[in-house]
Parts: structure tokens; sequence; C-alpha cells
């Protein structure tokens, strides 16, 4: 069967609506609030050799992490792989997907006695067991401590299940009866779907629905490609630091456009470490293939083809690919999402360099899921008997500001259709867990102040109330460290997690904290973090600013001191001063650039470089002000004023500014000591000759 531009988008559809009813069995027939009220949750569907063709379900995260998982369902059982098998694999080191607690249970799809495609589902189960209940355990030096990890193993043979195994798992894990559920969940979901990819080869014959997995995935990478075309030739780089408490890893991206490809090569990153964040260059792919198709490509399916056309290198034994055994129980959190940031950062700079691009109207910063913050509890629950869970509602960060408007609140995303996973109803999870929430609001105060400000994140509290005690373990990042604005925004406000005694009294705590004690009437509090944002605080429209004041966002002294507006007079009146007082404060340009004729500046075409500075021949300018920034091939920082302004101990923002006007052209979040943690570098810049 030969298939036409109009069956193969009927194919397409189909194959989506496979994924999606296997998607929605899971949330039927699943137990845990994570899963039923999170959406924590996926299916997705992979050709015969464990290419991927298209998912559906909340996690999309979960879709190229599948690749991994068959692939080592393929090592392991080679050719003893028969209709009727199931197999599962938590192990993110042998053939696992993002973290021990999202289980893969994968499904064969045979057709005409050949074997066409694989069903692979995960979720995240409540227990894997490990040295701790929920298996997050902050405190873990190697991957034995963790959890139960699994291999890819049959839990089914040709039809008939196999209980030792089972039994192994359901030994081995705490909550057993709510384990088994989501997993029967899982195998209720790779079964329905499997059976409609089955009912569709046997109709079109093994060779057609080959040929349509085939075609969807090379006209997704050929449109893909011919999106990076348009990119500017050139490096482009970006520097993350994740968080062990005080402890900083490096995580630097270097990007290379070339004609129609991309590579994102974190050469640099740090040694991988005795910390629980290790990650895989598997996990850290899937999210770069995520956060772009955002900006790119934003209506292709997510599928080989898209990733085929991105190339990821992280560096063996490195922080971003560790090796066995190192802990990787958060392999999906902090390290994986800073490393995805820093090479969404450097794709915004090649957009921002790029005038054609079509994804310039969604420039902004890196979305924020590296601040979201989670804590799992265990102890005596509503009933009785232990319990143990994990809550989401500290994920509700605010995401970046967009180069037109303000960030969103509660949400890491400022570009996407859902939240890739849900909070709880609060009486959902006063119903089945033994706590009252006091409040849950957006938080207030200044945060990624700018042009557009970034989104406030969430500001909740609740009491232990039904539970002599409560034992916790916090998995979170950005305490310290804030995420960072664009184009002289600035960072957002870092998470902030204090427990608090009858009385009201707080004790701070740092976002990974393993086994603090909450007894009942005692509190627990987040105030996630904000995202960056875009501008010059001081080029923010005073209606606006007086609007955040109005509704309790800032301060009348806040808007005085960050945005230079009088909110009694309703003016712009500080804004000079301020602009002054920012060159008073300021260390002096690196170097002093050699004058240029203006009339010559203006005789040559320009080019963007980053937002607010742009190429005239070989001269980068302030567009505000017509200012000498640099000379090709120099960084474009060269000739700014810098104004140093101390975070916490070690990390600070440095503002370069326009030397001429004072306004601030990009704020970088950098270790103090490290050099510039960000460039753009068109080939054209680099390249110019006179």
């Amino acid at each position: 069967m030969t298939l036409d531009n109009i069956s193969l988008e009927v194919m397409r559809h189909q194959l989506e609506a496979f994924c999606a009813e296997g998607a929605v069995t899971i949330r039927r027939t699943a137990v845990s609030p994570l899963v039923v009220e999170g959406g924590d949750y996926s299916c997705t569907m992979l050709d015969g050799v464990g290419r991927l063709v298209t998912g559906g379900g909340h996690i999309p995260y979960h879709f190229f992490a599948a690749t991994n998982a068959i692939e080592g369902v393929l090592k392991e059982h080679g050719s003893e792989i028969y209709d009727g098998d199931v197999f599962l694999a938590n192990d993110p080191h042998r053939g696992g997907g993002l973290h021990a607690q999202d289980v893969f249970i994968m499904r064969p799809v045979f057709a005409a006695g050949r074997l066409v495609a694989w069903m692979a589902n995960s979720a995240h189960v409540v227990d894997v067991g490990g040295m701790v209940p929920g298996s997050f355990a902050p405190a873990a030096t190697e991957a034995y401590q963790e959890a139960l990890r699994l291999p890819p193993v049959k839990i089914t043979s040709r039809g008939v299940e196999q209980k030792d195994i089972w039994s192994i798992l359901l030994n081995n894990v705490r909550m057993s009866d709510l384990v088994e559920m989501d997993i029967r969940a899982l195998c209720a979901g790779v079964d329905i779907a499997a059976a409609k990819v089955q009912e569709l080869a046997e109709e079109i014959g093994p060779d057609a629905l080959q040929a349509g997995f085939d075609e969807l995935n090379r006209r997704t990478e050929a449109a893909v490609r011919r999106e990076l075309e348009i990119l500017e030739d050139g490096v482009y780089r970006s520097t993350s630091w994740t968080e062990w408490n005080e402890e900083r890893f490096r995580i630097p991206c270097t990007t290379t456009v070339a004609g129609d490809s991309i590579r994102f090569d974190f050469t640099g990153a740090a040694d991988q470490t005795t910390h629980f964040f290790n990650t895989k260059t598997y996990i850290v792919k899937g999210k770069i293939g995520v956060e772009l198709r955002r900006m790119m490509g934003r209506d292709l399916p997510l599928n080989q083809g898209f990733y085929d056309a991105l190339d990821v290198y992280c560096p063996e034994g490195s922080i971003v690919n560790c090796t066995h055994p190192a802990p990787v129980g958060a392999a999906h959190l902090m390290a994986s999402h800073d490393a995805s940031e820093a090479a969404q950062r450097t794709f915004h700079q090649a957009v921002a360099a790029s005038p054609e691009s079509p994804s310039r109207p969604f420039l902004s910063s890196s979305q924020a899921m590296s601040a979201n913050t989670v804590v799992t509890f265990h102890g005596q629950g509503l009933t009785g008997n232990t319990d143990s869970w994990i809550m989401v509602d500290g994920t509700a960060a605010g995401s970046p500001a967009g180069n037109d408007r303000d960030g969103t609140d509660f949400s890491f995303y400022l570009l996407g259709s859902t939240a890739s996973i849900e909070t709880n109803d609060v009486e959902v999870s006063e119903s089945w867990y033994p706590l009252r929430f006091t409040h849950r609001r957006r938080s207030t105060g200044v945060s990624g102040a700018g042009e557009f400000r970034g989104g406030s994140g969430v500001d909740l509290e609740f009491t232990v109330a039904g539970s002599p005690l409560l034992t916790g373990s916090s998995i979170g990042g950005h305490g310290l460290v804030p995420l960072v604005g664009t184009a002289g925004g600035a960072p957002g406000r870092p998470t902030r997690i204090e427990l608090r005694d009858p009385e009201g009294v707080g004790a701070r705590i740092s976002t990974l904290t393993q086994g603090f004690a909450l007894p009942e009437g005692h509190s627990y509090s987040v105030r996630a973090a904000g995202g960056g944002g875009w501008g010059d605080p001081l080029d923010r429209d005073v209606a606006a600013v007086l609007h955040d004041v109005e509704t309790g966002r800032i301060t009348a002294e806040e808007a005085s001191e960050v945005y230079g507006v009088d909110a009694y007079s309703r003016t712009a009146s500080g804004r000079p001063e301020l602009l002054q007082e920012r060159l008073r404060q300021a260390e002096p340009a690196a170097v002093q650039p050699k004058d240029v004729d203006p009339d010559e500046l203006r005789s040559v075409a320009s080019h963007p470089i980053t937002p607010g500075v742009e190429q005239r021949g070989g001269v980068a300018v302030s567009i505000r002000s017509g200012a000498v920034l640099a000379h090709s091939p120099a960084h474009w920082t060269e000739g700014c004023p810098v104004l140093r302004v101390p975070v916490v101990d070690g990390v600070e923002t440095r503002s370069y500014l326009d030397p001429m006007t004072g306004h601030i052209l990009h704020t970088e979040v950098a270790v103090a000591g490290e050099t510039r943690s960000f460039e753009s570098s068109p080939a054209r810049w680099t390249a110019w000759e006179r």
C-alpha cells in the first residue's frame, strides 16, 4: 500500500490517537493522586527497532527516554522477544527512563509474524524501594542506595504473567498495593494502544506501516532543518550552575550553528558527583527537544526525525552523562534542567541574531523547570497506617518574561499548551493526606524586574493535621542562584523553603534536605522561584508598574527603587537619577573601543547580534544610543561598564551597561571569579573583514 500525502496525515493522527487512548487508559485505571490528578504519565509509540514515532499523555520528556528503554530491551533480550511479552525497566543506567520511580512498561506489537512497533508507557510510582520512602534520597551517594533497580525484565511472557518477577518487585517496595495498581494501569495502557497499532498494521500491511513511520520522521527532520538553516551560522554560549546547597556545579553549553545543523556541546561540564542529580545524555537530549519544539516546528510531531536534526554531546563521566554507579535518583531534575536551559538560551541567542527566523516572536529566556521544588513525606497517614507521598505544589514557579509580554504566573513555561505536571486540588490533597493548607497563592515582591517582568511563583503553606510526625525530603533547585533574565531583565527570585512551629516562628531549610521532621501542628512553607525579566526595568511602561502596585504585586517603595516610578505622582521621575547612579557604581569597560565616524556607521547595513545590540560593518553598537561597544571579533560587551551586585556568597549579577545612557543591555548570573557566562558570535561578526 502506497501512502500519499492525505493517507500519511490520516495515519499521523491515527497514531497520535492511539497514544492518547493509551494515556487516558492509564489515568482511568491508576490510583495514586500524582498519576490521576497530577498527570505524571505518558504513552509512547516506537517502531520495531526502537525509533520514536509519537506519544501521548502529560509528560513528553518520557518520549525520547522511551528510545533508551527499548534499546535496553533489544540489547538484553535480542531475538527472544515474542507476541504477548511485556517488559518492565526502571534503571537509567541499564535501559530505564528518567529516574527509578518512572517505571517503563513496554509491549512489542506483532503483525504478520513481524515485530512492527513498540508501546512504552511510563508513570511516577509512589515507591520503588531504597533508603527512604518515596525513593527520592538526596543523601544517597551511589545508585545502590536509591531504589530497587531493574534492567528490562519480562513481567509477562507470551501472555503469561511472570509471578516471580512481580513478587521480587512488590516485596521490595513500600505501599505495594498502590505500586501494583499503578503499574497494572501502565500495562492496561500498552495493551489498549498495542491492539490499535496491530489492527492498523494488519489492515494496511507491515511494510506500509513502516513506510509511514519512516516518511513521518523524514519529513519532520527536513522541516526542522529548514528552520535551522535560517539561523545565523556561528557560535553561541551560555553557562548554568546546578546547586548542591553551598556547592556549585558548572554546566556550560557551546552551540554551533552551521547550515542546517545545530550542535549542543556540553564539554567542560562538571565531573559526575556523589549527589543524586547526575543525569544521562538521552535525558538531556530529550528535554532539549521538548523545549525547542515550543519555539520551532510547533506543529510538527515530536518524533525521531525531530531529534535526528539535533546533535547533543555530553562528555562521558560528567554530571550530564554519568556512569554506573553514580546516583541518578533526580536525573530528570536540577542538572538535566540546567543543561537544557543553557541550551535553550544559546538557541535564543542564535534566533536573536537571525532576523528572518520564524522563532523570533518567541524570544525570551529559558523556561524555569530547574527551579521546581517537590517534597516527599512519610509517616502515619489518615488511616493510621504508614503512608508516603510526593507533593508537586512547589513546581508552580514563574516563567520568564517574553520580548513582548510579562511572564506566566504558576508555570515555568512562557510558551506551550499545558503544564507537564498538574498540581492537585487542595481538597484532593487534604482528603488523602494528614495536612491542611493555610494558603496557596501568588507570591508578591519584586522578582524578574524588566520592561516585561518575569512570572510569579506560588506562595504556599500547609500544616500537619492528623499525624503525630511526618518526615520529609525536599528536592529543588535554585535556592541561591536565581534564574536569569534577558536583554537587561533582572533575575527572578530564588526558591525559599521554611519550616514553622505552631507560633509561626520559621527556620529556613535548603532546597535539598533529606529527613527533616514536621510534627503535628508544624507547617511547611514554600515561596517558589520567579522567572527572569526581559529588558531594562527602567523601560517598563509606567502604567504597568502602577498596575503592579495597585494589585499588590509590589509596594510603592519597590516601584520607586527598582522601576524609578513614583506611585503617588504617577510619573517616572526617578529614572534619570537611577541611570546616573548605575554609571557611577559600575566598573569601567574592559576596553575603550576606538571612535568610529558616525556617518561611516550609518552608511553600512545593520545586522542583529543580541537584543539591543547590532553589527554595523565590523563594529558592535548599542541600538539605543549608537555607542560603540566593540570591534570584530571581540565579545560585544568589551566596551560596556559592568555593574556587579552580590546575590549570596560566591554568586553575583553582572549588568553590562550602555556607556552613554546607563541602560542595561544584559544581566548575567555568575559564580564569582568565573569569566563571562554567555556569548553571541554570529560568523558574520567574527569573520568580518573590512
